[in-house]
């Protein structure tokens, strides 16, 4: 009866050193094993497929990866140093995963702006129908100008050629210079209703394409 208690005493005890064993922080352990720890202390590491030990770390294993075990637990593990290649491809790669991020996110923001300001399709359609008629109106009263012009400055064509020979007056030059900067605002003006109704209409087809594909996704991921 004594040696069974001893017995299960001393599976009891090895129990504790292990508990204590595996709570220890492994912060405590530094790279060379430093620490009061007790147990067998193992360093290791492999070079070209060979494992070579020690009980401190042999200096074949600096720079290496390699790892600290006690009693045959893992209680420590470092990273081989990366090569100055290797470090530059991390970066890259960080760099990359982090345009990548920054994208994501931008196309997120994107996407949410127009469901926001197209609750539907024919929403959509119906602000498209609605801008462009505003500016083909704008652009139709500035025709009208132009033809106005046009007519006045005929006008002031025939007047000249009336005079034959005879010197034009000063007031029928200054009206006719004026008549052409005007006509030259009006073309000018019309050019930029049709190109801003250009661009009105690639901003809304490109918004059209948008909203389709990204209704589509959500309607994909329902």
């Amino acid at each position: 009866m004594l040696m069974e208690r001893m017995m299960r005493y001393g599976k009891f005890l090895r129990s504790l050193a292990v508990v204590a064993l595996l709570a220890v922080p492994f912060s405590a352990i530094g790279q060379q094993g430093k620490g009061n720890i007790g147990g067998v202390k193992v360093f290791s590491c492999e070079i070209n497929g060979r494992p070579v030990f020690g009980d401190t770390l042999p200096k074949e294993c600096y720079g290496r990866a390699w790892v600290q075990k006690i009693n045959g637990v893992v209680v420590y593990r470092e990273e081989a140093q990366p090569t100055p290649d290797e470090s530059a491809r991390r970066r890259e790669l960080a760099r990359q995963q982090e345009e990548a991020r920054k994208e994501a996110a931008r196309q997120k923001r994107q996407n949410d702006a127009l469901r926001e300001r197209y609750p539907s399709l024919e929403s959509l359609d119906q602000r498209r129908d609605r801008e462009i008629a505003e500016l083909d109106k704008a652009i139709g009263e500035l025709r009208a100008d132009e033809e106005r012009l046009v007519a006045r400055r005929k006008s002031l064509d025939d007047e000249k050629k009336s005079l034959e020979d005879k010197p034009v007056p000063a007031d029928l030059k200054r009206a006719m210079n004026y008549a052409d900067e005007e006509l030259a605002q009006a073309r000018a003006a019309i050019e930029r209703k049709v190109n801003e109704r250009d661009s009105l209409r690639q901003r809304f087809d490109a918004d059209r394409q948008h909203y389709l594909e990204i209704t589509s996704s959500d309607s994909r991921k329902d």
